[in-house]
């Protein structure tokens, strides 16, 4: 999983969370979490070459939640293949990329979305 994450956002240090799961077996979360200009550049231009942004831009209205979160996610088992493709089945890596928009309302998440999709050759 570890190496799977580390191709699909290839910026940010790794965090592992140990979790429990419902019957009590044992879970660990690995997460990135991309902030600084530089690094989402990087990331970003990543996705852009491997075709992410057009696969999602398809129906981008479904993938923003009401705080301005843009939702989807990368097949994991791809990725440790070093592939990025979007997830088909219920093993993926979970993107969550909150947009910048002023103000702050739905309706202007969703432009800053098309925008930024449009842009992405």
């Amino acid at each position: 999983m570890a190496t799977a994450l580390a191709f699909a956002v290839p910026e940010g240090s790794t965090v592992r969370e140990s979790l429990e799961g419902h019957y009590g077996n044992p879970l660990v979360r690995l997460t990135r979490r991309v902030e600084k200009r530089p690094g989402i550049r990087t990331v970003w231009s990543h996705w852009v070459a491997a075709g992410v942004p057009a696969a999602i831009a398809q129906d981008v209205e479904a993938r923003i939640d009401q705080e301005g979160v843009l939702h989807f996610r990368l097949d994991k088992q791809a990725a440790f293949r070093e592939r990025l493709e979007l997830a088909q089945d219920s093993d993926p890596i979970d993107v969550r990329l909150k947009l910048i928009a002023y103000p702050a309302k739905p309706a202007e998440a969703r432009r800053v979305a098309h925008a930024i999709l449009a842009e992405a050759p």
